[in-house]
């Protein structure tokens, strides 16, 4: 029986499957050192007069510290002006124009520097360390406050504001299920299988999240619906790549598709435990001492974030 070509037409619009796959894939996580008594935190001291700006940290203290080789810096400093401009210019409805600009902002503000000093771009940062990163880059581009919050209610019925600052994070802990398949030495999970097969699986880096993220703009250019599981696996085994050409996303689809049921219904379920990163906001209630929780979000929408909400207050001539 002959194909309907309306069978090949995407079912959801490009916009509905990225955010999808973009959500799906976003995993933000351990425990980040407090800017305000410089613990962990100090201005970069390669000698360079370029990097005075910059202060470094232990890539450990990120969401996903673990995932990078021991003794890597990040480097990180405040953006200037024509980085807010770019950024402002966000669309909120759009989410691959908003994932795009935190892109920029990172590139721009981001290094990852290796115990041999090696000097890396945002690229080879794990792609659940971008939400960290730039409430990281607020912080020090508005030290005097303005914080973001989002609304939370306590259990006592006392209605408050969680401020979106990293000591309120609450991070996914790891299964205890995976702990002991976690290589210290190469940064990355070792499964064998009742086959024989041994998958080497680890985050995927923002680099080749893009790389796949392009792919899937092509492919919806060129009327196709990409595989969602595919889509949803494959970068995780791909480990510390931080790219991928489409040729290349080809070949994996291919070896992805004659995978046996018991090898993909494994990888699907390995993956699905992979929650590394922000989980929520907490706070302690200043009624009842209580811990209160609520979902991590961005007030007034991501263009919001480098935006100053009394700006038209603070700045007009009284």
């Amino acid at each position: 029986m002959s194909e309907n070509p309306d069978d090949k037409k995407p079912k959801i619009n490009e916009e509905e499957f990225l955010k999808k796959y973009l959500d799906e894939n976003d995993s933000s996580g351990p425990k980040i050192p407090e800017f305000k008594d410089i613990k962990g935190l100090k201005q970069d001291d390669s000698g360079r007069v370029a990097d005075l700006q910059f202060f470094a940290f232990d890539a450990k203290d990120m969401p996903l510290g673990m995932f990078y080789p021991n003794g890597t810096k990040i480097m990180v400093r405040a953006a200037q002006v024509k980085e807010i401009q770019s950024y402002s210019m966000v669309d909120d409805k759009n989410f691959y124009d908003m994932i795009e600009k935190m892109n920029d902002m990172l590139s721009a503000c981001v290094r990852i520097k290796y115990v041999d000093d090696r000097v890396g771009s945002y690229l080879d940062l794990k792609d659940g360390d971008r939400i960290y990163l730039i409430f990281l880059i607020r912080e020090l581009t508005f030290q005097q406050g303005n914080t973001l919050a989002a609304d939370a209610t306590c259990k006592c019925g006392n209605e408050m504001q969680i401020d979106l600052k990293r000591q309120n994070f609450c991070f996914h802990e790891m299964p205890d299920t995976l702990v002991k398949y976690f290589d210290d030495v190469d940064k990355q999970f070792v499964f064998e299988t009742v086959s024989g097969q041994v998958y080497r699986i680890a985050p995927p880096t923002i680099g080749l999240q893009k790389s796949f993220t392009e792919y899937i703009v092509k492919e919806y250019n060129d009327k196709k619906v990409p595989n969602l599981s595919f889509l949803k696996i494959i970068p995780f085994t791909l480990v510390n790549s931080n790219s991928i050409t489409v040729a290349g996303i080809k070949t994996k689809l291919a070896e992805f598709q004659v995978l046996s049921i018991q090898d993909f219904q494994f990888l699907n379920a390995a993956v699905n435990k992979m929650q590394f990163g922000i989980k929520e906001l907490k706070k302690i209630c200043a009624q009842c001492s209580e811990e209160v929780y609520t979902d991590m979000v961005f007030p007034n929408g991501p263009s919001a974030i480098f935006a100053l909400p009394t700006a038209f207050d603070d700045f007009i001539k009284k």
